[in-house]
């Protein structure tokens, strides 16, 4: 799909459209010329989304009774639901509005962590696999995208990288094959536009797996400063992030997967993306080199 082409793809509905994934996925769905509509939550978010021409529909998907509206006439869907208790229930509610609606096909936002692998899987995970099953059971058109640990998530190291040179983070020496929200909406996009995709699942990995060692020597680079990677107890990342707020229901599924990856749940990557997309994945010196700023410096200058 080439920039300034539109494509046939009929009406994309997004939700999660003011979320990182959703924003990201929009921007790219308007630049290729789709015709793009977003369910949101708060009608105060959704002037952006006018402005950007695209079309808004306030409704919940926590309320089955608000949801008519946005997948009335929609040809394909991109199912979002934010990691939170209803994770399930809400996915549930988006796929029975999709039946109503006359069977679009729907592009949902899964995990790449969603694995057979040994024992308990950490609880979003468990939510994804649980709703990837019943998005089939649904007998609804679908892909799955499977996406694994954001490399934007390490922005929340942001503060302290600018302020000490230090990431804290609770994940030991384990290895995580991180990927750019800016990848995920490519490979999305590409599905949305295109036909050939239903019935796959596709898993979304960065080029490759590494640590936050690795991390840690990338923005040292990007910055032209030192920082160090310093692992912290999982009880005291816990409380740092209840004390900033964060609900405790999401501190302890975070602390959960925390604890996976430390253990190498996440050691791995795969090839979907470059073979959907014909290029590799942007690596985390790239992300580094252009996020820098939000870590606290300018990018250096080189020859």
């Amino acid at each position: 799909m080439t920039e300034g082409h539109t494509p046939n793809s009929g009406k994309i509905l997004v939700t999660g459209a003011t979320g990182s994934v959703g924003g990201a996925l929009i921007t790219n769905l308007t630049a290729v010329g789709a015709d793009v509509r977003a369910l949101v939550r708060d009608e105060s978010k959704a002037q952006g989304l006018r402005d950007a021409g695209v079309e808004v529909v306030v409704g919940d998907l926590d309320k089955p009774e608000t949801l008519e509206g946005a997948f009335s006439g929609a040809d394909k869907v991109f199912l979002l639901t934010a990691p939170n208790p209803n994770q399930v229930t809400q996915a549930r509610n988006g796929f029975a509005a999709a039946k109503r609606a006359g069977n679009p096909h729907i592009v949902r936002l899964s995990a790449g962590a969603v694995r057979d692998k040994p024992g308990a899987l950490p609880r979003i995970s468990g939510q994804h696999a649980e709703t990837d099953a019943e998005l089939k059971a649904f007998s609804l058109p679908y892909t799955i995208l499977s996406p694994h640990f954001f490399m934007q998530n390490t922005m929340m190291a942001a503060q302290t990288v600018a302020s000490d040179g230090v990431v804290y983070m609770p994940f030991k020496d384990g290895r995580i094959g991180m990927i750019d929200i800016r990848d995920i909406a490519e490979v999305a996009v590409k599905v949305l536009t295109e036909d050939g995709h239903e019935g796959k699942t596709y898993v979304l990995t960065g080029p490759a797996s590494i640590s936050f060692h690795d991390v840690a020597a990338a923005l040292t680079k990007a910055l032209g400063k030192e920082v160090k990677y310093v692992d912290v107890p999982p009880e005291a990342a816990r409380e740092s992030m209840v004390s900033m707020g964060l609900p405790e229901w999401m501190a302890d599924a975070l602390i959960e997967y925390s604890k996976a990856f430390s253990e190498d749940y996440g050691d791995f990557t795969a090839p979907d993306f470059e073979r959907l997309t014909g290029h590799p994945a942007r690596s985390y010196e790239t992300f580094a080199r252009d996020f820098a700023q939000a870590f606290g410096s300018a990018v250096l200058q080189t020859t």
